[in-house]
């Protein structure tokens, strides 16, 4: 019996190799999601508010809710939602373009500023503490390792929606 099989109190094995890595990536991904959690609670903020303004700190300029979008690391679905959040703290500003009155920018304030930047290294402290058992070889192969899993499920994705559209054009 794996170790994961132990953990979890199984009462049967994986059916597969294949469902033992998917839910060792689930769970590997709701622990670090929960530890992640609790750190940014301590600092007054979630995960996705801390991404959003280090963007803009680490970017120093004005984005558009687009442009912020396409780099958050977790996928939210209402990026001017969460600007709104960081907006009433007055974390951030937000402005309309004057050549394109479509185009809204967002800038980090200075008590932003203040509040991201000490929280920097303890995040980095936090990264080292969660990668301390892997040698920085692993910690490479690991990151390898991921990308093939996300490049590999973007595909069977992209695969899966192909099949429905040619089974509904029946």
């Amino acid at each position: 019996m794996s170790d994961l099989s132990q953990e979890l109190h199984r009462c049967e094995p994986f059916a597969s190799v294949d469902q033992e890595a998917v839910v060792s990536l689930v769970r590997t991904g709701d622990q670090l999601d929960n530890h992640l959690a609790r750190f940014f609670r301590q600092h007054d903020m979630t995960f996705s508010q801390y991404n959003l303004l280090r963007i803009l700190d680490m970017e120093d300029r004005p984005l558009t809710c687009s442009e912020i979008g396409e780099r958050l690391v977790q996928v939210v679905p209402a990026v001017t939602a969460l600007v709104d959040r960081l907006l009433k703290r007055e974390l951030v500003t937000r402005e309309r373009s004057e050549t394109d009155r479509r185009a809204v920018y967002v800038t980090i304030t200075k008590e932003g500023r203040k509040l991201v930047s000490p929280i920097v290294e303890h995040l980095r402290e936090l990264e080292r503490d969660v990668m301390s058992d892997l040698k920085r070889r692993e910690q490479k192969e690991l990151i390898r390792l991921l990308q093939l899993v996300r490049t590999s499920m973007n595909k069977a994705v992209e695969r899966r929606a192909g099949e429905s559209l040619s089974s509904s054009a029946l």
